[in-house]
């Protein structure tokens, strides 16, 4: 009697890790994001403002505090392509398209941040 209850308990305890699992995929994989918005700014003043909805490829540059900062923009992301600072922190981010992650170049006082509202398509 007692290698049927532990084999139904760990049974039970199986089931429930598979079904959290398969509703985190469901959740993660049905993400739809709305209405992002790019906000360049430099010393603290916004100087471009991007619709990354619309999903262009567009390269352009920024005049930052010591040099000009190679912005670009592809499938609903942005990145810093190119920079004068001499630690590149800002290049290495690459791209970015969620709005919990900002690009900042400190030496040339440009930060990009994305601004907007993520949805989820989840029918339960």
């Amino acid at each position: 009697m007692d290698k049927k209850k532990l084999r139904n308990d760990i049974i039970l305890i199986a089931s429930l890790l598979i079904a959290a699992a398969v509703a985190l995929t469901v959740i993660l994989c049905t993400r739809v994001k709305t209405n992002l918005i790019a906000k360049i700014s430099v010393q603290n003043q916004v100087v471009e403002v991007i619709d990354l909805t619309k999903k262009e490829d567009k390269h352009f540059y920024v005049d930052g505090l010591h040099g000009k900062v190679h912005v670009h923009t592809k499938d609903g992301a942005i990145a810093i392509l190119e920079s004068n600072c001499p630690h590149q922190d800002c290049v290495h981010m690459g791209y970015i398209s969620e709005s919990n992650r900002p690009i900042i170049c400190a030496y040339n006082a440009v930060y990009i941040v994305i601004e907007g509202a993520s949805s989820y398509d989840v029918v339960i």
